[in-house]
């Protein structure tokens, strides 16, 4: 916990006790219904319990099992972000979530079965493609480079499918398992087969209830996660508008 983190709840404790002064208060013609939903509302998006609630149609489908429940011919991981080069270190760095994404995809080669790991994603004006970031991860880790294949060429999941199944059918695999957040799993997965390609889902994180004090009391993580299923769930309906999935 920061010195920030106490800041939302104590204002939004602040604002109930707003609304309730104005409720006491209210004239016969006003009832504050707007300012009251909307503190609520801030209230309930920013509680972990609520993330969890709202991420139930996303994730609910997949097992949080860390082993794939099917066999599969590769493994794929896209990449999430990547921190580009600065002044003082010139060089990439896997942002947390791509980070992630490749660790347990070297778990999986590790103590699971022992597949070629595509790992797919492009660049930007400022870094080298992501997938060389992550190749170097997988290398750091002890993967042979001979396992190890690489896309460059994507900038979102929907060519990450295109052009990661081009590499995937040149080595004759037609199911694979996909590493990516549940949250994130459905769009993929769908993209995918979208191309022809099979999925095994091996997702890497879900949310979850501790059933503590915690789940209740507002603070940055639960927006994130909020943030992360309206992403999705965006995401999800320009995907089928285009006909992508």
């Amino acid at each position: 916990m920061t010195y920030f983190e106490p800041a939302l709840p104590i204002l939004l404790l602040a604002g109930l006790a707003g609304c309730a002064l104005a409720w006491r208060r209210r004239s016969a013609g006003h009832k504050p219904w707007l300012e009251t939903l909307s503190v609520l509302g801030i209230w309930f998006l920013s509680m972990e319990s609520g993330a969890w609630l709202v991420s139930r149609p996303l994730e609910s489908r997949y097992s949080a099992h860390p082993f794939p429940a099917a066999s599969a011919d590769a493994i794929v991981v896209l990449a999430g972000t990547v921190i580009p080069p600065s002044q003082y270190r010139p060089y990439s760095l896997p942002a947390q979530d791509t980070y992630r994404r490749v660790e347990h995809a070297v778990w999986l080669y590790r103590y699971w079965k022992n597949l070629p790991i595509l790992v797919s994603g492009g660049g930007s004006a400022d870094s080298p493609p992501y997938a060389y970031v992550m190749r170097r991860v997988l290398e750091q880790e002890g993967i042979p480079l001979e396992r190890i294949w690489v896309e460059t060429r994507a900038g979102n999941t929907h060519e990450s499918a295109v052009y990661g199944a081009g590499i995937l059918k040149q080595h004759g695999v037609a199911r694979v398992a996909l590493v990516i957040e549940s949250s994130g799993m459905l769009r993929a997965s769908l993209s995918f087969e979208k191309q022809g390609i099979s999925v095994v889902p091996a997702p890497i994180r879900q949310n979850h209830l501790t059933h503590e004090m915690s789940d209740f009391i507002p603070g940055w993580r639960g927006i994130a996660l909020n943030g992360e299923t309206l992403h999705e769930l965006v995401g999800l309906a320009y995907y089928r508008a285009r006909g992508w999935i």
